[in-house]
């Protein structure tokens, strides 16, 4: 008995496609590569950013003026209502008042990082120095868990 046999075809894989992949990747390989026989350096910082629970917070009875900012970047000189645009000023004719007294800055929770940046730069344009401005903060609590059923 004779059965009866196909005949197989060679596998032929074309070409054409695979040159055209290869020249993609070889493209894209020499944009992305920097030349690598001429390395230059580059410029870096180095950034160390506490943690918040690392932060010491020293508890003082000095009197201070505080300045408040609201969630929404309202502030508040020693309680009255600074208007938008004038806080310079008002710093200045508070550090003539309250001639040697450091200004403590208090930040609600919401406040944007904007505000916090200009008032700050305010202060130290009114004629506050560095060590003369403290932030007012809550110390940070641990996150608890929540309780499992």
């Amino acid at each position: 008995m004779e059965f009866h046999r196909t005949i197989r075809k060679p596998v032929t894989v074309s070409i054409v496609p695979l040159i055209d992949i290869l020249v993609t990747l070889l493209f894209f390989f020499i944009v992305t590569t920097n030349d690598l026989t001429e390395k230059t350096p580059r410029p870096e910082i180095q950034v160390s950013l506490p943690s918040a629970h690392s932060l010491v917070v020293k508890s003082s009875d000095i009197a201070r003026s505080t300045l408040s900012l609201g969630p929404d970047g309202a502030a508040e000189l020693d309680g009255l209502k600074v208007p938008k645009g004038l806080l310079k000023e008002y710093l200045i004719a508070n550090l003539e008042k309250r001639a040697g007294m450091k200004l403590a800055l208090r930040v609600d929770k919401g406040c944007p990082f904007q505000a916090i940046l200009f008032s700050h730069s305010a202060a130290l344009d009114a004629g506050y120095s560095e060590k003369e401005i403290y932030y007012l903060v809550d110390k940070p609590q641990a996150a608890s868990l929540p309780a499992q059923p």
